[in-house]
C-alpha cells in the first residue's frame, strides 16, 4: 500500500510541475512571426512622385518603421514600388499598429505620439549635382505617418515642402533656410492630430554641399528645382539665403510671419546664380 501512496504523490508533483511550466509559456499573442502592411497615401497626400508629375507612389527598397504597445522601433521593407506597396516584417500581433515613412532610428511610442522625429537639417540628394534635370528631394527628408487598427497604412504628410527653382545658368550653388523658430531637426509627433513639436528642433536648413559647392546644386543642362522639407507652423524672420560658387550671396527675408501647412507645397520663387 505504501507504494502506491508514494506513487500518487509523485503523480501529483509531476502535474504540479508541468502546470507551472505552462504558467511560463509566453502568450502566443506576444509572438513575434513575419507581417505585411499594404501602404498607401492619403487622396491629394504630396509625395516625391507628384513632384515629379507622376502618380503617387513608393520606390522599391523603401524602409517604414512600426511601433505598438508590444513592438519597438521595427523596420519592414518593400521589394516593389507603386502607388500601393506592400511592407513585410517581423512583429508581434497588436490591437493597433503606428508606422512612419521612412524608416528611423530611435523612435519610441507613448499613447499616441511618436519621439524621434527626424527632420534633416542637412538635405542634400546627389541627383541636385548631375548634369540632367532632376526635381527632387532629399529622400530622408519628408516625414510621412500612418495608424491602423488592421493591416493597412494610409499615410499622411508631416511636413510642408518648400520649392526653389534654379534656371540653367552653367553654376553651382546652395542655400540655407532660417526662421527665429525650429523648422528641422528632432519633433515628437502626435499622430491623433498630426502635431509636430520640436524636441528642440533648429532654427536653420541648409540644402546642398556646404563642404564644397562644386558638388552643390548644379544649374546645367536646364536647371533644377529643389523640394524642401520643414515642419508645418507659422514663422518669423524667415529667410532664403543663396550663395554661387563665385561666392556671390542674395537673401530673401519675409519680416512678417509666413504659415507653412503639412503635405502643401510653398513657391519660394526662381533665382539665377549667375545673377545673384
Amino acid at each position: 500500500m505504501k507504494k502506491y501512496i508514494f506513487m500518487a504523490v509523485a503523480g501529483m508533483l509531476a502535474l504540479s510541475s508541468c502546470s507551472n511550466d505552462d504558467n511560463d509559456i509566453q502568450n502566443p499573442q506576444d509572438a513575434r512571426r513575419q507581417m505585411t502592411f499594404t501602404a498607401g497615401y492619403s487622396d491629394g497626400a504630396t509625395t516625391r512622385a507628384t513632384l515629379s508629375g507622376k502618380s503617387v507612389s513608393f520606390d522599391g527598397g523603401d524602409k517604414i518603421s512600426i511601433l505598438s504597445a508590444k513592438n519597438t522601433n521595427t523596420q519592414f521593407t518593400t521589394s516593389e514600388g507603386g502607388a500601393s506597396a506592400t511592407f513585410s516584417g517581423t512583429a508581434a500581433d497588436d490591437s493597433k499598429f503606428y508606422a512612419v515613412y521612412p524608416y528611423t532610428d530611435g523612435l519610441t511610442l507613448s499613447g499616441d505620439v511618436i519621439s524621434g522625429i527626424v527632420i534633416p537639417t542637412s538635405q542634400w540628394n546627389s541627383n541636385w549635382h548631375s548634369g540632367s534635370n532632376y526635381s527632387g528631394w532629399d529622400p530622408k527628408a519628408p516625414i510621412a505617418y500612418a495608424t491602423t487598427t488592421g493591416s493597412s497604412l494610409t499615410f499622411h504628410n508631416a511636413c510642408a515642402i518648400l520649392k526653389v527653382t534654379f534656371p540653367e545658368a552653367y553654376y553651382y550653388g546652395r542655400f540655407t533656410i532660417s526662421a527665429n523658430e525650429p523648422l528641422a531637426g528632432t519633433f515628437s509627433l502626435n499622430t491623433s492630430t498630426g502635431t509636430l513639436t520640436p524636441t528642440p528642433g533648429s532654427t536653420t536648413v541648409t540644402v546642398g554641399n556646404p563642404s564644397n559647392i562644386y558638388s552643390g546644386i548644379s544649374t546645367h543642362s536646364s536647371g533644377k528645382t529643389v523640394y524642401v522639407a520643414i515642419a508645418p507652423g507659422t514663422y518669423t524672420g524667415f529667410n532664403l539665403h543663396i550663395i554661387n560658387e563665385d561666392d556671390d550671396e542674395k537673401s530673401k527675408t519675409k519680416s512678417t510671419s509666413v504659415t507653412f501647412e503639412a503635405g502643401k507645397i510653398y513657391d519660394l520663387g526662381s533665382y539665377n546664380l549667375s545673377d545673384l
